[in-house]
């Protein structure tokens, strides 16, 4: 039988139990005896099995501690090494926690970087549509202005073509060409 299920005050109770009827049998045991026939026993002998059986019970009550003891111990190993792996798990935690936020501060960098990179070229398109814009503006200027000045040419052509043709046609009926403009 294992004793180790039992809890102390369940042990002490049936030690204290069995001490009572194992003393309550001895006590009938010898009150039956008539005490005429009993020799007379000396008192030391009586203190004697009295501490006999003071020792027996302290010897007892010595095991059940240094059992509980020897539990408590146990228990108390098991819980050194518990908390000691949680210190691990937690210190192993703690560095995994670092390099997520080392990650994360860089990730952070990383995303400022390409906002300014976007945010950069986002305004260099800018730049470049206006400008675009801008030499769109200016070519149709230039383009409306060498209209203009072609047309205007076109025109002074016109001009001088009607000019000359008058001028030919006034000149057969007044002077002759030779002389209006010198001999060639």
């Amino acid at each position: 039988m294992d004793l180790s299920a039992f809890s102390q005050v369940q042990l002490l109770a049936a030690a204290s139990g069995g001490g009572v009827v194992l003393g309550a049998f001895l006590a009938y045991l010898t009150g039956r005896r008539n005490p005429a026939e009993m020799p007379t026993e000396d008192p030391r002998n009586h203190r004697i099995r009295e501490l006999e059986a003071d020792l027996r019970t302290s010897s007892r009550q010595h095991e059940e501690v240094a059992q509980a003891l020897e539990a408590k111990s146990a228990e108390f190993n098991t819980a050194i090494d518990t908390l000691q792996q949680l210190r691990a798990e937690l210190a192993e935690t703690g560095e995994k926690l670092a390099q997520a936020q080392e990650d994360l501060q860089g990730s952070v960098a990383k995303t400022r970087e390409l906002r300014q990179e976007l945010q950069d070229r986002a305004t260099e398109t800018v730049r470049e549509q206006l400008r675009a814009e801008e030499a769109a503006t200016e070519l149709e200027v230039a383009r409306a202005g060498s209209e203009a000045v072609l047309s205007e040419i076109n025109r002074l052509q016109e001009e001088r073509k009607h000019l000359s043709e008058t001028v030919a046609a006034l000149g057969n009926d007044f002077i002759p060409e030779d002389e209006l403009f010198g001999e060639s």
